[in-house]
Protein backbone atom coordinates (compact mmCIF):
# COMPACT_ATOMS: atom_id res chain seq x y z
CA UNK A 1 0.00 0.00 0.00
CA UNK A 2 2.84 2.42 0.83
CA UNK A 3 4.44 1.69 -2.53
CA UNK A 4 1.21 2.54 -4.33
CA UNK A 5 0.88 5.88 -2.49
CA UNK A 6 4.48 6.85 -3.28
CA UNK A 7 3.96 6.00 -6.95
CA UNK A 8 0.80 8.15 -7.04
CA UNK A 9 2.64 11.03 -5.33
CA UNK A 10 5.56 10.70 -7.77
CA UNK A 11 3.21 10.70 -10.74
CA UNK A 12 1.44 13.78 -9.37
CA UNK A 13 4.73 15.65 -8.90
CA UNK A 14 5.92 14.63 -12.38
CA UNK A 15 2.67 15.85 -13.89
CA UNK A 16 2.99 19.21 -12.14
CA UNK A 17 6.60 19.61 -13.25
CA UNK A 18 5.63 18.78 -16.82
CA UNK A 19 2.79 21.31 -16.72
CA UNK A 20 5.09 24.05 -15.43
CA UNK A 21 7.89 23.24 -17.88
CA UNK A 22 5.57 23.20 -20.89
CA UNK A 23 4.05 26.49 -19.73
CA UNK A 24 7.36 28.23 -20.46
CA UNK A 25 6.89 27.81 -24.22
CA UNK A 26 3.60 29.48 -25.12
CA UNK A 27 1.96 27.55 -27.93
CA UNK A 28 -0.36 30.43 -28.78
CA UNK A 29 2.37 32.97 -29.56
CA UNK A 30 4.78 33.28 -32.47
CA UNK A 31 7.05 36.34 -32.61
CA UNK A 32 8.90 36.83 -35.90
CA UNK A 33 11.98 39.05 -35.88
CA UNK A 34 13.61 40.74 -32.92
CA UNK A 35 11.73 40.23 -29.68
CA UNK A 36 11.20 43.92 -28.91
CA UNK A 37 7.47 43.54 -28.32
CA UNK A 38 6.18 41.20 -25.64
CA UNK A 39 2.77 39.59 -25.27
CA UNK A 40 2.36 39.80 -21.51
CA UNK A 41 -1.15 38.30 -21.23
CA UNK A 42 -3.57 36.57 -23.56
CA UNK A 43 -6.68 34.45 -23.29
CA UNK A 44 -9.43 33.11 -25.46
CA UNK A 45 -13.08 32.91 -24.43
CA UNK A 46 -16.07 31.35 -26.13
CA UNK A 47 -19.00 33.66 -26.82
CA UNK A 48 -21.72 31.33 -28.03
CA UNK A 49 -20.22 29.41 -30.97
CA UNK A 50 -17.50 32.02 -31.57
CA UNK A 51 -14.11 32.59 -29.97
CA UNK A 52 -12.84 35.96 -28.83
CA UNK A 53 -9.25 36.61 -27.80
CA UNK A 54 -7.82 39.38 -25.69
CA UNK A 55 -4.10 40.05 -25.58
CA UNK A 56 -1.92 42.65 -23.91
CA UNK A 57 1.21 43.70 -25.80
CA UNK A 58 4.00 45.70 -24.23
CA UNK A 59 7.00 47.69 -25.37
CA UNK A 60 9.27 47.74 -22.33
CA UNK A 61 12.07 49.54 -24.17
CA UNK A 62 12.88 52.92 -22.63
CA UNK A 63 14.33 54.36 -25.85
CA UNK A 64 12.38 53.18 -28.88
CA UNK A 65 8.90 53.31 -30.33
CA UNK A 66 8.11 49.98 -31.97
CA UNK A 67 6.05 49.47 -35.10
CA UNK A 68 4.96 45.95 -35.97
CA UNK A 69 2.14 43.91 -37.48
CA UNK A 70 0.09 41.12 -35.96
CA UNK A 71 -2.30 38.44 -37.15
CA UNK A 72 -4.52 35.86 -35.44
CA UNK A 73 -4.85 32.31 -36.79
CA UNK A 74 -8.03 30.43 -35.80
CA UNK A 75 -8.02 26.61 -35.38
CA UNK A 76 -10.78 24.00 -35.22
CA UNK A 77 -11.02 21.06 -32.78
CA UNK A 78 -8.83 18.92 -35.07
CA UNK A 79 -6.00 21.47 -35.00
CA UNK A 80 -6.56 22.67 -38.57
CA UNK A 81 -6.30 26.36 -39.38
CA UNK A 82 -9.73 27.56 -40.48
CA UNK A 83 -9.25 31.32 -40.80
CA UNK A 84 -6.87 34.16 -40.09
CA UNK A 85 -7.23 37.89 -39.62
CA UNK A 86 -5.54 40.24 -42.05
CA UNK A 87 -2.19 41.62 -40.87
CA UNK A 88 -2.81 44.72 -38.74
CA UNK A 89 -0.23 47.43 -38.08
CA UNK A 90 0.30 48.82 -34.58
CA UNK A 91 2.75 51.24 -33.00
CA UNK A 92 3.60 50.98 -29.32
CA UNK A 93 5.48 53.88 -27.77
CA UNK A 94 8.22 53.29 -25.21
CA UNK A 95 7.02 51.78 -21.92
CA UNK A 96 3.46 51.47 -23.25
CA UNK A 97 0.97 48.58 -23.11
CA UNK A 98 -1.93 48.10 -25.50
CA UNK A 99 -4.81 45.66 -25.57
CA UNK A 100 -5.86 43.81 -28.70
CA UNK A 101 -9.29 42.18 -28.97
CA UNK A 102 -10.25 39.99 -31.93
CA UNK A 103 -13.21 37.70 -32.56
CA UNK A 104 -13.60 35.02 -35.19
CA UNK A 105 -16.59 35.04 -37.51
CA UNK A 106 -16.41 31.27 -38.03
CA UNK A 107 -18.30 29.06 -35.54
CA UNK A 108 -16.75 26.22 -33.56
CA UNK A 109 -13.19 27.60 -33.41
CA UNK A 110 -11.47 26.20 -30.31
CA UNK A 111 -7.92 27.57 -30.44
CA UNK A 112 -5.86 30.45 -31.77
CA UNK A 113 -2.32 31.64 -32.38
CA UNK A 114 -1.13 35.26 -32.16
CA UNK A 115 1.60 36.01 -34.70
CA UNK A 116 3.63 39.21 -34.25
CA UNK A 117 6.13 40.35 -36.88
CA UNK A 118 8.65 42.97 -35.77
CA UNK A 119 10.89 44.41 -38.51
CA UNK A 120 14.64 44.29 -38.07
CA UNK A 121 16.31 47.65 -37.46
Amino acid sequence: MFLTKSIIVSLGISTLLLAFSTGCTPKNINIIGKNRVEITKHKGVQEGNFMKIMAELENDDNDETEGFVYQIEWYDKNGFIKDETPWKAITIHKNQKIQVIEMTNIPDIVDYKIIVSVPNK
